[in-house]
């Protein structure tokens, strides 16, 4: 279900270019023709936006279980495997959302192929993570890795490597995923890659004070905390309104909701 993205020719800038009172940075084909793309998605396709609120306790639940398992030399299981995971299950459940516009027609993709956001701190790729509705976890976490590896800095290093396409690959997927919340960052409305018609933006997970359920309540004795603290992220999903309509949008974030707070349903 992947797209080819257009061919660039070259990845690497011109030097800075020094004036007296300012420095000019050129940038490279591939970071304008990607500032194009987004101009453009931003200018044409109608987005719209849907956030909702997830607990991770049950998540991280299983990430600890099934990383007592891990064996000592592999790469662990982390919360972003499991996002994006629970992103696939999302796609998978509403497969309205799984596709792209045509201008006549909406083409539905058959495999949920992720985008994943990674950054070195000096710029941000989008590598593919193909099939990830029919991978198990230790694969999608074992590329998820690797894809890290390669814009992560050396000991010693100020910031990773140049990156070119053929390192990360430029195709683009079904769905973008982007998780600020390393940054502190609470929500997030992503402009959307097109040809996809949604994208996701994860924040930061917190701890936060909320209700009890009121069957918990009225079985503790009177005077009790009414309150739990929980581990909770904001997600925001962007979506094209040409392919993918209110309700649909709900029903995603739903989806995706429930397979986060219910880890099993990862399991389907």
């Amino acid at each position: 279900a992947a797209i080819a993205a257009p061919p660039s020719t070259s990845t690497t800038p011109p030097p800075p270019v020094h004036h007296d009172n300012y420095t000019d940075y050129p940038l490279s084909p591939t970071s304008i023709q990607s500032a194009n793309l987004l101009t453009h998605s931003k200018q044409t396709v109608p987005h719209y936006y849907l956030t909702v609120d997830v607990t991770l306790d049950n998540l991280l639940a299983l990430r600890t279980k099934l990383n007592a398992h891990t064996p000592s030399d592999a790469t662990g299981i982390t919360l972003d495997d499991l996002l994006l995971k629970a992103t696939a299950c999302a796609m998978k459940s509403c497969p309205d959302a799984n596709a792209s516009w045509q201008g006549d027609s909406v083409r539905q993709y058959h495999s949920v192929d992720i985008n994943y956001v990674v950054g070195n701190g000096q710029t941000m790729y989008a590598p593919l993570i193909a099939g990830v509705d029919k991978r198990g976890l230790g694969s999608i976490s074992q590329e998820i890795a690797e894809c890290l590896a390669k814009v992560t800095p050396a000991d010693g290093d100020d910031a990773g490597l140049p990156v070119t396409d053929a390192v990360l690959g430029n195709e683009v997927g079904t769905v973008t995923v982007m998780n600020l919340g390393m940054y502190g960052v609470k929500s997030c409305a992503p402009i959307i890659r097109e040809p996809q018609a949604v994208a996701l933006a994860l924040g930061a997970a917190e701890n936060r004070m909320v209700p009890k359920e009121l069957d918990v309540m009225a079985a503790e004795e009177e005077g009790g905390d009414n309150y739990d603290v929980k581990v909770m992220l904001t997600a925001t999903l962007s979506c094209d309104h040409r392919v993918v309509d209110g309700a649909v949008g709900a029903q995603w974030l739903s989806s995706f909701k429930a397979a986060v707070e219910n880890p099993e349903i990862l399991l389907l």
